[in-house]
């Protein structure tokens, strides 16, 4: 049970000797399928300020349906980290900006990179007041160091609306580490000083399904930028950008399909089919 597995990881990791004990009591018994039990068991103790209880009591009211935020604000107040972030996860869900934040910062002041990302989107979007934006960059950076890869993507994005070089460095690796939107952001830097590279990035993305980078792959196959012209790879990465959704690609297909010979086509065609099937055929 997923409930099950998110309250034992924290039902036995600490807390006094007894009150472990009769967590994993309350734990047995939401295997056994007995949540009402589990409810009996975790109550008492919850109610006494066991943290670990009251974010389970949390857990359960999610799955639930009920009053889950009394158990997560009980065990947040109490610094119970896993609280902080649920507890501003759901406040986010209702809208509730600024309550969200205040958790999710308690939650990075705690190390949780996760949470620090999550306060400078908050920023970012102006959620918390136009003023406050500013303040987006202090939170991704502080997450992006501690290596969360949609900050470093998050933070590159923001340098690189600033104009300012460092974006390279952070895209550079949110895309090492898959970001598929960074692999896109990386490539579109290299293309002009490095655009065998920025090909071997392009394809990344694009076998990972993003239209954009399919499209500009096309356009380097069609003018022989950064490795052989290829007017069949071509073709083949604009069909494949319109089957992820990039309808700008129509336009340079039917370029390339008005100078094509007929069993260039068909073999482009192929190769498109062999991409979406499986992304390591795609052409490079």
């Amino acid at each position: 049970m997923r409930f099950a597995w998110i309250i034992g990881v924290f039902c036995l990791a600490c807390g006094p000797a007894q009150a472990q004990l009769r967590a994993a009591d309350g734990l047995a018994a939401l295997e056994a399928g007995d949540a009402v039990q589990a409810r009996a068991i975790w109550q008492p103790l919850a109610e006494r300020g066991d943290v670990l209880a009251q974010h389970n009591l949390g857990v359960l009211a999610l799955r639930d349906g009920t009053d889950a935020i009394r158990w997560f604000t009980a065990a947040a107040e109490a610094g119970h980290l896993p609280a902080q972030t649920a507890l501003a996860g759901l406040l986010a869900d209702q809208q509730d900006w600024n309550g969200a934040a205040r958790w999710y910062v308690a939650a990075a002041e705690q190390g949780d990179a996760g949470a620090a990302h999550s306060v400078g989107v908050l920023h970012d979007r102006g959620l918390l007041g136009d003023s406050a934006r500013g303040q987006a960059g202090r939170w991704f950076r502080q997450a992006a160091e501690a290596g969360y890869v949609p900050a470093q993507f998050a933070l590159g994005a923001l340098l690189a609306e600033a104009g300012a070089p460092e974006a390279t460095r952070w895209f550079a690796q949110a895309a090492e580490a898959g970001h598929v939107e960074a692999q896109f952001n990386h490539a579109r830097g290299l293309a002009a000083t490095d655009p065998a590279a920025a090909r071997d990035w392009y394809a990344r993305a694009g076998a990972s399904g993003f239209g954009a980078a399919s499209y500009n792959l096309a356009l380097m196959h069609a003018r022989g930028q950064g490795g052989p012209e290829s007017f069949r790879a071509a073709l083949a990465w604009s069909l494949v950008a319109q089957e992820q959704g990039f309808v700008q690609a129509a336009t340079l297909a039917t370029a390339l399909l008005d100078v094509m010979p007929s069993e260039s086509e068909t073999a482009a065609r192929a190769m498109t089919a062999q991409c979406l099937a499986d992304p390591m055929a795609c052409p490079r």
